[in-house]
């Protein structure tokens, strides 16, 4: 129960997770356990389809429906807040914004390094940078007044949707697979590691060390400069791609709210120059859900460092009403082909009343991926009974879905 000093935020999240907690409790016999269910259309007719358990024999419970239709609307957001920063014209200070300096560090990189970042599932995530993202302020400011800072979930009218594992596989390429990223991942301080060189680099700068950190003054340090008459390429400074890579997540990939390189990822940027294989993407969830509950619990204020561009593309994968037209490629993400797509002028109530209204889904609108053969690890067909090379790895593919939604929900919420 919330105590007697808990805000109106504070009440109203635990009244909702509490009516929610007894409902789950009361429905928990009809659950169906099943990792991988058999899809059928909503006419009943079976397909060569599946879809990621658990669910519910019977459908959403009426009580579930109508508990869900009452708290449609977190009303955090409004709690105190301003969304007149939602329409100021200049970049919002969380938004990544490409520069002078990554236009020239990206392809400086990609040429040493691009078959690496191949191998370890990041390259189409680094060179989606490559251009400028847009920022959809109406399609944003619509959307996280339906998010739920209790259940990490979009309430609908039709029921509860949120970012998965596999949404940040097809739309970022991030593999489930790889080392976990925790607090006890440490990468060898080997040579070019950026950890192991910092504090050499700091003893030489002295004072002006924490001002190396901002991203123009840490690419005048860590950066080389290629021949710009002769197209002449400058070989590779010792820490040059790990520092490379520390810059590429801080600036873009989960936008520090320091506006500015952090050493909190460090050991991240040095385990991926060195080869390393990271399952980013339970990692980046985390980090969405963390966002989230930041931006709406402090009064809907676009002021939150955090990877908010994630969540946009999400929003554009399944509500394409909502985005430009844009032809996709079968060998492309998702999130490549919705960043070249053109802005589609909604306003903001516009957005939300198309998210009220919005009371059903058919099926072919939740599964937009299960068509897709790209990535090619999300290309397997799951109706064919895998033979004795793939049956592990297809366990362990889909089999980290549910297990790392559980696993990051329950950081998130323990944070």
């Amino acid at each position: 129960m919330a105590s007697s000093t808990s805000t109106p935020v504070e009440a109203r999240s635990q009244a909702f997770q509490t009516g929610f907690e007894d409902i789950c409790r009361e429905i928990q016999g009809s659950v169906l356990p099943n990792i991988i269910m058999p899809w059928t259309d909503d006419d009943g007719t079976a397909t060569d389809s599946c879809v990621l358990g658990p669910s519910v024999d019977g459908g959403m419970p009426e009580r579930l429906v109508a508990h869900l239709k009452n708290n449609l609307v977190d009303l955090s957001a409004f709690d105190g807040g301003d969304f007149q920063d939602w329409n100021v014209a200049r970049p919002q200070p969380q938004w990544p914004t490409s520069t002078p300096d990554w236009e020239k560090w990206l392809p400086r990189m990609e040429h040493f390094f691009g078959q690496q970042w191949k191998d370890q599932g990041i390259y189409l995530l680094i060179n989606l940078f490559d251009r400028p993202l847009v920022m959809d302020r109406s399609l944003l400011a619509a959307a996280l007044c339906f998010w739920s800072s209790a259940m990490n979930t979009m309430n609908f009218r039709f029921g509860m949707m949120t970012p998965t594992i596999l949404d940040m596989a097809a739309l970022f390429g991030l593999s489930p697979l790889g080392v976990e990223v925790n607090a006890a991942l440490v990468a060898p301080e080997a040579e070019g590691s950026f950890k192991a060189a910092w504090p050499a680099v700091t003893k030489i700068a002295g004072g002006k060390a924490k001002n190396m950190l901002n991203y123009s003054n840490f690419y005048n340090n860590f950066g080389v400069e290629d021949s710009a008459e002769d197209d002449t390429i400058a070989p590779l400074s010792e820490v040059e791609h790990a520092a490379f890579l520390l810059y590429w997540l801080c600036k873009f990939v989960f936008f520090t709210q320091a506006n500015k390189v952090t050493l909190e990822f460090a050991h991240l940027a040095d385990y991926l120059e060195q080869g390393g294989r990271l399952a980013l993407g339970p990692f980046l969830l985390g980090h969405i859900y963390h966002m989230l509950h930041d931006v709406v619990t402090d009064g809907m204020k676009p002021k939150h460092g955090g990877p908010l561009w994630t969540f946009q593309f999400w929003l554009q994968a399944y509500f394409p009403d909502l985005r430009g037209v844009v032809n996709i490629a079968d060998t492309e993400l998702l999130a490549n082909a919705f960043a070249r797509a053109p802005k589609k002028h909604n306003t903001s109530a516009f957005c939300y009343k198309f998210f009220y209204d919005s009371v059903e889904r058919t099926g072919p609108q939740f599964r937009v991926y299960l068509t897709r053969p790209f990535p090619l690890f999300l290309a397997h067909d799951l109706s064919v009974v895998p033979d004795g090379e793939t049956e592990n790895d297809l366990k362990e593919i889909w089999g980290s879905y549910p297990r790392s939604i559980c696993q990051t929900s329950w950081r998130d919420n323990s944070a």
